[in-house]
């Protein structure tokens, strides 16, 4: 279960892009709240359903299962298992409101960081979650942490920062920043699409201080 401001320890840490049980594992040893199985189409870390829906089976107690879309369609987001979904297109808040009615998943809305973009989706009532990322999801690329400071003070919906963070520079956006939550993908990686264990543990210990 996903805790919200306020109930539970802070910060709130997501580990996108796990593929394997040994990822699961030790992301639910060293602490992990959420894990993200990526099922859009063009990502090293993409799973296919059926590979999605055996990690599920699988998932530790203490991990929230996300599943990762890209603009898709209805009937592939239905068979999705879990109660949260993350979307990570260009969907319209029209297309937002409309999975969320039809499926019941809580929605956590991906999107490249742009102050007036934050407040857009800040005001929208299917969208639970905001996940701010760089200029290009999954890639690492980091995006000016100072600017989204200026905007969080507007923003009611709770924020989890992605996009450019490891090991080495989380604890200092956790100190500046104060979002709910961080996320990280490329930067537990030892090459594309492969998690490392240890910088998966070095994360998590450095954004918890």
């Amino acid at each position: 279960m996903i805790e919200y401001p306020g109930t539970g320890r802070r910060p709130f840490v997501k580990i996108c892009g796990v593929r394997t049980p040994e990822d699961l594992a030790v992301c639910a040893a060293c602490g992990v709240d959420a894990v993200g199985l990526v099922l859009a189409p063009g990502s090293p870390r993409r799973l296919d359903l059926h590979e999605a829906l055996g990690l599920f089976a699988g998932m530790p107690s203490e991990l929230e299962p996300i599943g990762l879309f890209v603009e898709p369609e209805m009937d592939v987001i239905e068979v999705w298992p879990g109660s949260w979904i993350q979307l990570h297109g260009e969907e319209t808040p029209e297309r937002v409101a409309s999975i969320a009615a039809e499926t019941g998943h809580r929605i956590i809305k991906a999107i490249r960081f742009d102050p007036e973009e934050c407040r857009r989706w800040d005001e929208h009532p299917a969208v639970s979650m905001l996940l701010v990322d760089g200029p290009r999801g999954g890639s690492g690329e980091p995006f000016d942490h100072s600017r989204l400071a200026e905007v969080l003070p507007e923003l009611t919906t709770p924020v989890i920062v992605a996009g450019g963070l490891g090991p080495e520079n989380v604890a200092d956006a956790v100190r500046r920043l104060g979002t709910f939550g961080v996320d990280v993908s490329s930067g537990v990686e030892s090459t594309r699409g492969v998690k490392d264990h240890d910088r998966i543990r070095g994360f998590v210990a450095a954004a918890r201080g």
